[in-house]
């Protein structure tokens, strides 16, 4: 599905959950690794393997998604101070990868973990279909996802956007969201050969979203 340009979209059938259903644990998978492959593919290689660790891996309550016709069109994993979106196992790493490199591609996982205050919540990644891009749908999730946010008291969402990806990270700044400082990749580049070069922390304040409501 994810691989597929066509998707019969109607956005008024457009339904947003805050968390993913176990029945589209594959399609999350795969849309989710197509979408995040400059991150991914490094570590995980490109094959189904990695996949299938992507399934396994996947925490459905960290998950803020978009259905549309019984197909998942779009997802945002996210992580808090208990956990993230992905959280594989040791046990699933040697069973796709071997001793060895299962616990070499459990270590550059670990890499890309970010370390979550308690109110805070950090964008793992955003993933839509490829086929309906530049409908909303990503903008609309992160507009869920903050109103969750909000009500739970969190102070801060915040993500990484790397160099390769300007489109993004001007959508970001227009939602809202400021760059906190740029890290030079350097030299972790040299052992996992990522496409990118450096990496943006940006962060939105939705602390004050939060007192306004409460005002109204």
């Amino acid at each position: 599905m994810p691989g597929s340009s066509e998707l019969n979209f109607n956005r008024k059938q457009i339904h947003y959950l805050d968390s993913l259903p176990d029945e589209y644990l594959k399609q999350a998978a795969e849309l989710y690794f197509s979408s995040l492959h400059e991150k991914l593919v490094p570590i995980l290689g490109n094959d189904e393997r990695a996949t299938r660790v992507v399934a396994d891996s996947i925490v459905s309550q960290k998950g803020t998604v978009a259905i549309c016709d019984n197909n998942l069109v779009g997802i945002i994993g996210f992580q808090t101070k208990d956990g993230g979106f992905l959280n594989p196992s040791l046990k699933s790493m040697i069973r796709a990868y071997g001793l060895f490199n299962g616990l070499l591609r459990l270590a550059g996982l670990a890499v890309l973990h970010h370390p979550t205050n308690a109110d805070e919540i950090y964008i793992d990644g955003i993933a839509v279909h490829p086929g309906i891009r530049g409908n909303g749908i990503g903008t609309h999730l992160l507009g869920l996802l903050e109103s969750t946010a909000s009500k739970k008291g969190i102070k801060r969402i915040s993500l990484d956007v790397i160099d390769t990806n300007p489109k993004a990270q001007a959508l970001y700044e227009r939602l809202g969201f400021v760059a906190m400082k740029t890290q030079s990749i350097r030299p972790l580049n040299l052992l996992i050969k990522f496409p990118f070069r450096s990496v943006t922390f940006m962060v939105k304040d939705v602390g004050s979203q939060q007192t306004k409501m409460e005002r109204k």
